[in-house]
Formats: structure tokens, C-alpha cells, sequence
């Protein structure tokens, strides 16, 4: 038996023993050697996840060794791993595209199906991607949310020379940051209303932060971009922070965004029109995990001051309760069973 965090229902979390199968064809077993907490696993918990099935063993932020093998791929026991953690009919237009994010029946570990959070897991060969020697477990933990920064980033369209405003300075905002400024972004401004998280960003390379709360956004925004910017991440999903993104781009520049929305939203058509703005949405990832490697061996994105917290698997109740009760101090939570 080995153990394993379990979302029973919401606000329902246990450890507990769960019997391992072995691999089948195509699959590989690993041992779980760092899983970090999204706000999606503290949605699980809280019952607000909208995709959500129970009970399920939360976690898709992960990396492993490898301790079995049943496909043939060259992966090799010992080998430590990060997982993609998308399962995909692998038959469709999107998946014959690469466009995993797109399959009609793309699943989730740890939202559709059993995830990471436990001492082992097995997952299709196919989602498995090797780590350079230097790196450590729980950078390759962060590969996974650092793709979505990627993914933003090139749904975004930055590139050298781009001036970007990010609502939000979450995991993915202050990932989002790096990705930027690694494209060849020249300004990045934060905003946040959380004091602490405001002060990392300064500290990974924003131009400007500014805390909402007693701040004048339009005027920080406008020192430092008197235009407006080429880019805006929209990374709350409140209908107040929608509206200001819209206002802080630059005619003819672009609106993404990046958080699900708090229930149903509106906008600003006029604005959008008049400005002749590009409004698009972003979902997971595609093809960017080897660029999320890459960016984390090279340096360019800083993971570890990310990580807050560090708790055992046998902790995983308050692991996950963590970040929704402390956001101001919890950013990255990590577990290392």
C-alpha cells in the first residue's frame, strides 16, 4: 500500500493507503518526489472547482523518479522526471495538431482523474519529460505552472521590446513576470493588493508594482507607459479588473485573459472597439513544457522564491488549506512526500 492525499468531497481531505497497480502498456511508475498546491487543488477543497470530480487525489504539479517502466520510449528506472499532466483522446484535430489544450475529452490528474499527491503515481509514457541533472525536485515540480506562464506569454504574443501589465501576482503572475522579461519584454508592471507578493515581483524584475489598495493605477500605469501597454494579463477574473486591463492596453494591443472569471462577466465592447484591442483567453498548455525546462535550467525563471511552505504527505489537510487561508504568505506550497 502507499499513501495518498484524498479529496473526499469538499472540505473533506484525508491521507490515506491505496492499494498500487503496476504499469501497463505505455505507462510509467513513479515515485512522487515533489507535488506543489495550485489554487485549483484549494478550489477542490473549497467545492468551487467547476471540472472537479470526487473523490480524487488531488495534484498536477509534480515531478518523480521513475521505478517502473512498461513502455518503450528510453526512459530508464532511476530517471528522474516532471509530468504533463494531460490525458487526451490523442485521435482528434487538436491532438494531430498538438494543440493537446483543445481535445474535446482533455482530462486533468487531480481534477478528472487520481493525481500526484501520494509517495507513487502512474502516468501514460507520453506525458513524461526527462530533467536536466542540475535540476532539483521541486523546480521540476514547478515546470508544470510555468508552462501555463509560457503559454500566456505566446498567446500574448511578447517579444523583445513589449510593454506588459499583469492583474495579479499570484504563482502564474510572478512566473508570467519571468517568462516576460526572459521574451525581451522592456517594462513590466504588477498590481496586486498583497503587499508581500507586490515585493517579490519587485525583486524578480518588474519595472513598477503597484498595490491597488491605495494606489492610483491609470496614473503608475501611465509613468511608465504613457500610451498604454502592448500587453495585459488579466490573471483576478473580476469584472473590476477586466475593465481596468481594457483600459490600460494601448490601441491596437492586446487583452488575455487568464483567470476564470468569478461566475459570469461583462465588458466593455465600446472600448474594445474603439481601442481596436485583441481580446483572447488562455487554457493550460500545449506544446511549452520543454520551453518551461529549458527557461528554469537556464535561470532565466526563478522558481524557488516562489516556494513558501514545505509539508509531508501526511500534512496534506493543511497543506491544501494553507494557501486559501494565508494568501498573503503562501504562495507556493509544496509537498515532498
Amino acid at each position: 500500500m502507499v499513501k495518498a492525499v484524498r479529496v473526499n468531497s469538499p472540505h473533506s481531505v484525508q491521507v490515506v493507503d491505496v492499494e498500487p497497480r503496476k504499469p501497463g502498456r505505455g505507462e510509467i511508475r513513479l515515485k512522487v518526489e515533489a507535488v506543489g498546491v495550485c489554487g485549483s487543488d484549494v478550489a477542490l477543497l473549497a467545492g468551487k472547482h467547476p471540472y472537479a470530480t470526487y473523490p480524487v487525489i488531488p495534484g498536477h504539479e509534480l515531478s518523480g523518479k521513475v521505478i517502473g517502466v512498461a513502455g518503450n520510449g528510453g526512459l530508464a528506472v532511476g530517471q528522474r522526471v516532471t509530468v504533463r499532466p494531460l490525458l487526451t483522446c490523442g485521435v482528434c484535430r487538436a491532438c494531430r495538431d498538438g494543440r493537446l489544450n483543445h481535445c474535446p475529452e482533455v482530462r486533468v490528474l487531480g481534477v478528472h482523474v487520481d493525481g500526484g499527491m501520494a509517495e507513487e503515481v502512474i502516468v501514460p509514457e507520453s506525458t513524461v519529460f526527462p530533467v536536466p541533472d542540475g535540476m532539483d525536485a521541486e523546480e521540476a515540480a514547478m515546470v508544470e505552472p510555468t508552462a501555463v506562464a509560457v503559454h500566456v506569454a505566446h498567446r500574448a504574443g511578447i517579444v523583445r521590446g513589449s510593454t506588459v501589465a499583469i492583474f495579479g501576482t499570484g504563482v502564474i503572475g510572478l512566473l508570467a513576470l519571468q517568462v516576460a522579461k526572459a521574451a525581451g519584454a522592456r517594462a513590466v508592471l504588477c498590481i496586486d493588493r498583497v503587499r508581500e507578493r507586490l515585493s517579490l515581483a519587485g525583486e524578480l524584475g518588474a519595472s513598477r508594482v503597484v498595490d491597488s489598495r491605495n494606489e492610483d493605477i491609470a496614473a503608475a500605469a501611465a509613468e511608465l507607459c504613457p500610451d498604454g501597454f502592448d500587453v495585459v494579463l488579466e490573471m483576478v477574473g473580476a469584472e473590476t479588473t477586466m475593465a481596468q486591463a481594457l483600459d490600460l492596453a494601448r490601441r491596437g494591443g492586446a487583452v488575455v485573459m487568464v483567470a476564470l472569471p468569478h461566475g459570469s462577466a461583462s465588458f466593455d465592447f465600446e472600448m474594445l472597439y474603439r481601442k481596436e484591442l485583441t481580446l483572447a483567453a488562455t487554457r493550460l498548455y500545449a506544446g511549452d513544457f520543454a520551453e518551461a525546462i529549458s527557461l528554469i535550467a537556464a535561470g532565466q525563471v526563478a522558481v524557488q522564491p516562489l516556494i513558501t511552505h514545505r509539508f509531508r504527505l501526511s500534512e496534506g489537510a493543511q497543506a491544501m488549506s494553507l494557501p486559501g487561508e494565508n494568501p498573503a504568505e503562501a504562495i507556493k506550497v509544496m509537498i515532498r512526500p
